[in-house]
């Protein structure tokens, strides 16, 4: 019962299937047959390749032909010799090398890597010397013998220029003077597997330059890359692979531990070996393409990328070396110089890898079809460039005001300096909202206009964010209000750090803020966080000054005119004192009698003073008073009918005070 429904809607399925699928056929033809002339033309070119491949076999068995034995022991010659004269002069200046280390390692390192540099770039002039010599026996440099001797004593210079790079920077038997974060047994095994890595392509090279040479056709040399690049891709992996560690190690010492994310950037350089082995799987890729296309572009694209990364592993270390002893809470003029340097070298490799990728090792598009992309690509590197140097510039502006500026201690602090300041001034205290500002401000700004410049249209993106805010402002109006009251509170110099208030809820000293709440630091030690959109009001009890009253008992027969004077006088001579002098705004005293109430008189005092600390003033004031009043005969009061033992009035004192 239910089968034959379903065929009978299976029949009209099917045929709206097939017509569907014969839109798309249509649509996608010519899509379809693009793509498929494309394949059908590398894979012809393959099969004429591979065709090929009996008569490399009698190429390679023809080439004894062409050379004698002492025409290939000559070209052998070449590589000995240099080789041996370097490994000589080498040995030769150790002792200088060393010596150079122990002087100027410890007090200049950069003075001992430069001087070690040039001693082997003497032995690198010794290898060529030497080389060239052999190489002048090789006949007229027009003929087939001198191309391949002169070939082969440029391939030598480019692996020992190398060569010569990687040792001054890693320094196996030299720990003073070497430049990379790495120890001995770490430096000997990088220095032979970045050998291996510049020497492997370099013998590809040289074999296809080879064959070119001695009049090997195009699928000849197509046919012989195409068996040697596996090999050599799967060689390079393997080193990738090997030297794994090695590599990470140095990686991650040029991160700084104090840096933002930087464990996320240790783990990241620990990991580089993946990047590292799609890389070359990539290269062999491309390498193969290039045979087939018969277009030497790729290998060379790939061969610029692979240098400038070199290039840039080597700068950034030297960088490291020179500003890794730097502090990094308060950056340097060299600090930021080396950060933008850092910036400038990155950029120039992005642009430079742009260039070899796109152009020259994937083909996407012609040179002048690339020319406004890559016009684009520059100017926004030079944009990108211009607001990290403003940024970088503000932001030690801000981190130097901070540094030179520090906070007050707000609660116990038994270390704090007593010429501290009470409170920090209004810029010093919205400092840090202002450097995370201006930074979301430089970024977001910067960012938009590096993606104009890259031709991304940018409209959509302001209207989604304007869209964003609207949607976030709506479902978080507390916290919208929160950070509107801050701005504010904030705008009209309500509090700074270090002052005492009152928030309606809770008191205590500003001990520091974000965008969107306060805290407080209350005198007994707790610690109150209160959203600025909970302070309704603020009463700050640390600006300018503050007038203390207050109120003292004393028996009925006291002689208030005395009592006045008295307390007059120890008022000025607690201005006069260097203590108090900077504490006291008006000096204490008397403002007459409040209240008569239990057999006592009620006297009220005041004093101004700065609101730092006002107690202690006021503690002072009643321990004079209490050891200078009773000399005078003046009573303070007590219990009715009970004796005040005082020992009687010092009529020297008395006299003294009227």
């Amino acid at each position: 019962m239910t089968r034959k429904p379903m065929l009978l809607l299976a029949f009209p399925a099917a045929g709206i299937a097939s017509g569907a699928w014969g839109q798309a056929a249509s649509s996608f033809g010519m899509q379809d047959s693009m793509m498929g002339s494309m394949l059908r033309g590398f894979t012809d070119k393959l099969d004429l390749i591979l065709a090929s491949l009996p008569a490399l076999g009698d190429y390679l068995a023809g080439l004894p032909l062409l050379f004698s034995w002492q025409e290939a022991m000559l070209l052998v010659g070449i590589v000995v010799a240099g080789l041996a004269a370097e490994w000589l002069l080498r040995v030769a200046v150790q002792r200088m090398r060393v010596g150079i280390f122990e002087r100027h390692a410890g007090e200049s390192p950069l003075r001992a890597f430069f001087h070690g540099a040039l001693l082997d770039a003497l032995a690198l002039l010794a290898l060529t010397i030497a080389a060239a010599f052999v190489a002048r026996h090789a006949g007229a440099a027009q003929g087939i013998y001198g191309q391949l001797a002169h070939q082969t004593l440029v391939a030598l210079l480019y692996w020992r220029a190398f060569h010569f790079v990687f040792r001054i920077w890693l320094r196996p038997t030299t720990p003073e003077g070497r430049i990379a974060p790495v120890d001995d047994a770490t430096a000997s095994r990088l220095l032979i597997g970045l050998n291996v890595v510049i020497l492997l392509p370099l013998l590809l090279r040289q074999m296809v330059a080879f064959m070119q040479t001695t009049g090997a056709s195009p699928k000849l040399v197509s046919a012989a890359v195409i068996l040697a690049v596996p090999v050599v891709a799967a060689a390079l992996v393997y080193t990738v692979w090997h030297w794994r560690h090695e590599m990470g190690a140095w990686l991650a010492g040029l991160v700084n531990p104090r840096s933002t994310f930087a464990a996320m950037k240790i783990s990241f350089a620990r990991s580089w070996w993946a990047a590292g082995l799609a890389f070359y799987v990539l290269a062999g890729v491309a390498a193969i393409l290039a045979a087939v296309t018969e277009s030497a572009a790729a290998m060379h694209g790939i061969a610029r990328v692979e240098s400038m990364m070199i290039l840039l592993l080597l700068f950034e270390t030297l960088i490291h070396r020179m500003t890794h002893h730097l502090s990094f809470e308060v950056p340097t003029v060299a600090d930021v110089v080396a950060g933008l340097v850092r910036l400038a070298l990155r950029l120039v490799v992005i642009v430079i890898a742009a260039d070899a990728l796109l152009l020259g090792a994937l083909g996407i598009m012609e040179a002048s079809e690339w020319a406004p992309h890559a016009r684009a690509i520059r100017l926004a590197a030079i944009s990108t460039f211009a607001v990290y140097a403003i940024w970088r510039f503000l932001k030690y502006r801000m981190d130097h005001y901070i540094a030179d500026n520090p906070l007050p201690s707000a609660g116990f602090d038994p270390d704090a300096d007593e010429d501290a300041p009470a409170a920090a001034s209004r810029l010093r205290t919205i400092m840090p909202v202002v450097r995370v500002t201006v930074g979301i401000t430089v970024l977001i700004l910067g960012s938009l206009l590096v993606l104009s410049q890259l031709g991304v249209n940018i409209t959509p993106l302001i209207a989604g964010a304007s869209v964003l805010g609207l949607a976030v402002s709506f479902g978080s109006q507390s916290l919208v209000r929160d950070i509107v009251s801050g701005i504010f509170f904030l705008a009209e110099d309500s509090f700074r750090v270090g002052e005492y208030i009152d928030g309606t809820k809770v008191k205590g000293t500003v001990e520091g803020f974000s965008v969107r709440s306060i805290r407080l630091r209350h005198q007994n030690g707790q610690l109150h966080i209160v959203p600025f959109g909970q302070l309704t009001h603020i009463t700050n009890f640390s600006r300018d000054w503050t007038t203390v009253k207050f109120n003292l008992a004393f028996g009925l027969n006291t002689d208030i005119e005395l009592l006045r004077k008295t307390v007059k006088k120890i008022g000025l001579e607690m201005m006069a004192e260097p203590q108090w002098q900077k504490e006291l705004l008006q000096p204490l005293k008397m403002q007459g009698l409040v209240d008569i109430k239990d057999a006592s008189l009620i006297v009220r005092f005041k004093f101004t003073a700065k609101p730092k600390n006002p107690s202690m003033v006021q503690r002072m004031a009643i321990r004079r008073m209490y050891e200078t009043l009773p000399k005078l005969g003046i009573e303070f009061a007590r219990p009715p009918y009970a004796a005040f033992p005082f020992g009687g009035i010092d009529p020297a004192a008395r006299a003294a005070a009227q």
